[in-house]
């Protein structure tokens, strides 16, 4: 997700050098089939069946599913906006949402389910049955939830709806247990594995559709349209809805589509998301799915990004609106296909994608922003940063705290984007242009689909480079590294 900068600095003419201290074997995806009406007054009933498919190393007696769209209700103890912010997410007045768990069965057979977690965020279905590895099951969840109006990732302003983690979604087992995390304001608290989809999802026939993945049939009855979306081997699965105009165009192979409602130079929009899908594949590796779609809607931060799907907020237009279509294409890279667990690695993601945005103005014509400036604003700002908040007794900057570690939006949003993007730019001028970016082919190609770590990325760079890098990488991520200016 790209987030606003509290602070932006321009720099000009700035000499600012940078100090620092000193996939494996293919196995079966699980499946969701997903049957979703939303109703008039925005209550979306869903059926959501879930083939699982153990790809643990241990037996299960039961599965956790994350119920986010939870986190919206009245009374909860994690809101997904931060409390200054909530009159920008919610400009028409506070809005919750209700979600009611109907039915749940497994192969058929009803089951007593409990709603828990630390803040009412997980379902838990107990299997009857021990689910040995490789084994499949069949969790069926049947539910209603009436969407929040505020411009967020789930929920609807006057021009559009967001359907961003919006079905109950397995959660991830690690290191015997159940990955269970709220849903934080700050980041993007999210984590899964890859997953095959089948969606029919039926709405007024004033809208039109974006989503994850490729429409493939629609079908209109009085009032309404029904959309039937397909998607493989996808991290999971969004839609946005809304009275769009579309323009799409081509990236090699691939489609790419722009949806929008407001734009007064669509076509520039359009192009930014064809050139990062074009730049980012040379650079990086293919992109993996057929389609690609951007679409405006109404949303609190700059843009969100889905697997093959992209929300951009229409709070931004110009070169701004640019730079976030780039930002939110290059996480189809990093988190898309490559996965990380967005809450203990978040700049794993981030910093990935923030500094993959800076390379792209280095290799595409025609646009505002340049790779040195970007980069010369990036560590101007950081510094500024860390004096300002050090002067406040403020001087932690390390990058290893889980999103819920760091004290402000502000904080995360430096350490973060800012620092780790500037941690990448290290390691590439200590190992060379051409050995970084084998590096980053290296590290896309082995863990394409897969859930990835930071010595995979370390290791990578390692393995290109033929250097050791973990020390440097460590003293970035530990807060160990110091930056100085020259003026």
């Amino acid at each position: 997700m790209r987030k606003k900068l509290i602070a932006v600095i321009a720099v000009a003419a700035l000499s600012l050098p940078l100090f620092a201290c000193s996939s494996g074997e293919k196995t079966e995806l699980s499946k969701y089939t997903i049957d979703a009406t939303l109703s008039a007054d925005n209550i979306l009933t869903a059926t959501v069946t879930c083939d699982y498919v153990n790809n643990n190393d241990v037996p299960l007696k039961e599965l956790w599913f994350h119920l986010y769209p939870n986190a919206y209700r009245d009374g909860a103890k994690y809101s997904p906006v931060a409390a200054n912010r909530i009159t920008d997410a919610y400009p028409s007045g506070k809005s919750y949402s209700v979600m009611k768990i109907d039915s749940v069965s497994v192969n058929g057979n009803a089951k007593d389910v409990t709603v828990s977690g630390e803040d009412e965020n997980i379902l838990v279905v107990p299997l009857g049955d021990t689910l040995d590895p490789t084994e499949k099951t069949s969790v069926k969840i049947e539910y209603s939830v009436k969407l929040p109006k505020v411009k967020h990732r789930f929920g609807y302003t006057d021009k559009s709806v967001n359907l961003g983690n919006f079905y109950p979604i397995a959660c991830m087992y690690r290191d015997g247990a159940f990955v269970a995390d709220p849903y934080y304001s700050t980041g993007d608290p999210f984590f899964s594995e890859c997953a095959d989809y089948s969606v029919t999802l039926t709405v007024s026939d004033k809208y039109e559709c974006a989503a994850t993945g490729e429409i493939t049939g629609k079908t209109e009855a009085e009032n309404a349209v029904t959309y039937e979306i397909g998607a493989q081997n996808v991290r999971d699965f969004a839609a946005v809805l809304g009275e769009y105009q579309k323009m799409s165009g081509l990236s090699g192979s691939t489609i790419v589509n722009y949806l929008y409602y407001s734009d007064s130079e669509p076509e520039k929009s359009l192009n930014a998301a064809i050139d990062s899908v074009r730049i980012f594949g040379d650079k990086f590796g293919a992109y993996p799915y057929k389609e690609y779609t951007v679409v405006q809607t109404g949303f609190l931060q700059g843009g969100m990004e889905y697997p093959a799907l992209s929300m951009i907020s229409d709070a931004y237009s110009g070169d701004s609106k640019l730079d976030i279509i780039v930002h939110e294409t290059a996480h189809q890279w990093w988190y898309g296909v490559v996965g990380n667990d967005e809450v203990k690695y978040s700049w794993l993601d981030e910093a990935m994608a923030e500094y993959s945005t800076m390379m792209f103005y280095e290799y595409a014509e025609g646009y505002k922003y340049t790779f040195d400036a970007k980069r010369a604003d990036a560590l101007a700002a950081y510094i500024l940063y860390c004096e300002t908040y050090k002067n406040n007794g403020r001087d932690d900057t390390s990058m290893t705290r889980a999103v819920n570690e760091y004290a402000s939006e502000t904080e995360y949003t430096y350490m973060i984007y800012v620092k780790g993007a500037l941690m990448l730019d290290d390691i590439r001028n200590t190992v060379g242009t051409e050995k970084f970016m084998a590096g980053l082919k290296k590290y896309y190609a082995d863990n394409k689909f897969g859930i990835a770590q930071p010595q995979d990325l370390m290791g990578a760079m390692e393995k290109a480079s033929k250097r050791q890098l973990k020390p440097l990488f460590e003293s970035w991520l530990n807060g160990n590294v110091q930056l100085y200016s020259n003026h």
